[in-house]
């Protein structure tokens, strides 16, 4: 029998779980009688295949197909990759704090190959330490090229592996960067890296950002730290809240930063096998005042993300901005296997506060984002010079990083129409 594992979701997004046990509605007779039957194709397989197999892959296959062929968000997970999804849904694990992104051909350097680059770092890892850049190429790791002959070796995923293992032990990277003339290694000693789920920046006075990059264990404090650290400059008096690109994660975590925004009333409604109906409500007592609130969505919110999303929008509490969201409505949990592996199956459905289901459709945001005079929006705060100037480095970054960014650049105007500014 599988354990439950308390890592409820990841990036299809799921429910928190204790231990389930699996019931089967046939007789057992029946079910025995069909794993007889598994058996003895396993045996046949295994014994007059005209090649050798390993068995354990069989098992592996055939529990891989078995999972596929319920729906498109259950799935089975090998040992390695299971740890893996464990690390990334807990936001902790051992590495140099490098983020990668795909190899890509360079326009300027046509004679370089397309080497995974450095999408971000952790700050205050050995990457960081050791004087790495966003924007950095990968070129080898432990001497192993990450591309050649013009196409990447393996994906950014499968580099990112490699640079994780037990604290302490050490990995050399090959890092190029513009400007160099030579590729340089760099000799890095892993450690417990936290990986950030929140990022929060003050866009000018009054107004603030906060990203959610996908839900992990500690998103909702991370989220009510930043709101707190918003509060404390004087940069609450409107909030925009980024979701894109948010996949989902743990459901109570998303439960847990709407429950911060609403007094009272369903958050969401969870129903499963034979009937069964969860449903998480919003508590007066922690929310935080009733400033004006912007979302911005994409087709890459999902799941829990646009659990969030929903509640705010049915509730009236937030304007949704930007595409419509991905449209997954189903709840998974991942279950343990003996052998290191786990699969996620899907055990329920959810629905937003309006009885809306999700699934295929997404959230249809309240102001859908197409063309938009992003520069207006930087304009306006440089040619203000009051209240709507930026506050800091990372302000002037958000109000440039607008002028290309129409979904933000609307957050950020309707921020300030809320707040009765330009």
């Amino acid at each position: 029998m599988s354990r439950a594992s308390h890592l409820a979701s990841f990036a299809a997004g799921a429910l928190v779980a204790g231990t389930i046990g699996a019931v089967v509605a046939q007789p057992k007779t029946d079910r025995y009688a069909a794993l007889d039957t598994f058996a003895q194709a396993l045996a046949y397989v295994a014994n007059d295949y005209v090649d050798p197999v390993d068995e354990t892959r069989l098992v592996h296959d055939a529990t891989r197909g078995l999972l596929s062929s319920l729906d498109r968000h259950s799935q089975y997970f090998s040992p390695r990759r299971y740890q893996k999804l464990r690390q990334d849904t807990e936001g902790e694990y051992a590495s140099v704090g490098l983020v990668l992104g795909p190899g890509q051909a360079d326009d300027q350097h046509p004679e370089r190959q397309p080497w995974p680059f450095v999408d971000d770092v952790i700050e205050g890892s050995p990457a960081a330490k050791a004087g790495i850049e966003v924007e950095d190429r990968l070129v080898a790791v432990e001497g192993e090229q990450t591309a050649a002959g013009g196409k990447e070796l393996r994906e950014a995923g499968a580099w990112e592996a490699k640079l994780r293992g037990a604290t302490g032990t050490r990995v050399k990277v090959t890092i190029l960067r513009d400007g160099w003339t030579a590729p340089k290694d760099f000799s890095l000693v892993r450690e417990q890296i936290k990986v950030p789920s929140v990022s929060v920046e003050p866009v000018e006075p009054g107004i603030g950002y906060i990203a959610i990059r996908r839900f992990q264990e500690a998103t909702g404090a991370d989220t009510e730290a930043a709101l707190a650290s918003l509060q404390k400059t004087g940069n609450l008096k409107a909030v925009i809240l980024d979701l894109r690109g948010d996949p989902g994660g743990l459901l109570d975590q998303a439960v847990k930063i709407a429950d911060d925004f609403l007094e009272d009333g369903t958050i969401v409604t969870i129903r499963g096998r034979r009937g069964s109906v969860e449903q998480d409500v919003a508590h007066k007592q922690g929310t935080w005042p009733q400033f004006p609130m912007f979302v911005i969505v994409d087709g890459g919110s999902a799941s829990a993300a646009e659990i969030l999303a929903g509640a705010l929008q049915d509730r009236k509490r937030a304007t949704i901005i930007g595409e419509r969201t991905y449209g997954k409505g189903s709840v998974q949990t991942f279950f343990d296997l003996d052998d290191g592996s786990g699969i996620k199956l899907t055990t329920a459905r959810y629905y937003t506060p309006s009885g809306r289901s999700l699934e295929g459709t997404g959230i249809t945001p309240d102001i859908e984002v197409g063309d938009f005079a992003g520069e207006d929006v930087v304009a306006g705060a440089q040619g203000d010079g009051g209240d709507s100037g930026a506050t800091s480095v990372n302000g002037a970054r958000i109000l440039e990083r607008a002028a290309d960014d129409p979904p933000l650049a609307r957050a950020i105007q309707e921020s300030r129409r809320a707040l009765g500014s330009k």
